[in-house]
């Protein structure tokens, strides 16, 4: 073989080889390439851990025995108490019926809760009728309790009557105790009987105000 065969045949040779590395190095370098844009893509789109400070903090930072402790401490609302006073009108049907109208356009105002002895002819769908005809669209209490004219000693209606919320709790031989009621008699208008209770019975006085100021105008 000559030498420059010899020469030429080393030259194809090297030509070869650098082909062939070249065609490796372009594949390695394609597969980095994709593997490295593949990770990057991959750390673009994984979701943060969210940080915690960006999250708004409380102003005061207190221990659970502390928070306890102001619970502990929280005012408590009282609830108001019940009115200590009852208001009672005691009627029946023998009455005339203008003066029945007229306790029932006043109760309604003052809040007097209607009274009567029993039922109307021993019947309680006939009272229930006569009571529904009386009160129209009034809204007023209305009550059968014949016990009560008992306890409020009622021999002649009608009766204004203001008593004491607990006045049935102490009974002498079915009648309250006097010192817890005060009564009067006669067909009167509301405003009128307690405007003689509240100039005779100091005791009474107030109550008797505060009802009567639910009415208002003159006496009648």
């Amino acid at each position: 073989m000559s030498h420059t065969m010899t020469l030429a045949l080393l030259t194809v040779s090297a030509i070869l080889l650098v082909q062939h590395a070249s065609a490796e190095t372009e594949l390695e370098h394609s597969n980095r390439v994709l593997k490295e844009v593949s990770g990057q893509f991959a750390v673009q789109n994984r979701p943060s851990a969210p940080n915690l400070n960006n999250f708004p903090q409380p102003q005061v930072k207190a221990s659970p025995s502390e928070m306890a402790q102001q619970f502990r401490q929280s005012p408590i609302v009282p609830i108001a108490p019940a009115s200590s006073y009852d208001l009672m009108i005691f009627v029946s049907f023998s009455m005339p019926r203008e003066s029945l109208q007229r306790i029932v356009e006043q109760s309604e105002k003052t809040g007097a809760r209607i009274v009567f002895r029993g039922f109307k002819g021993d019947k309680m769908a006939e009272m229930s009728k006569e009571v529904a005809q009386l009160i129209g669209t009034h809204r007023v209490e209305v009550a059968t309790n014949p016990p009560q004219f008992t306890q409020f000693r009622i021999d002649l209606v009608p009766a204004l009557v203001i008593a004491q919320s607990n006045a049935g709790e102490q009974m002498d031989s079915g009648c309250a105790q006097a010192a817890r009621f005060v009564k009067v008699t006669g067909d009167v208008g509301q405003d009128y009987a307690l405007d003689l209770i509240e100039r005779t019975s100091p005791q009474w006085a107030a109550a008797a105000r505060t009802f009567s100021s639910k009415l208002g105008g003159g006496l009648q």
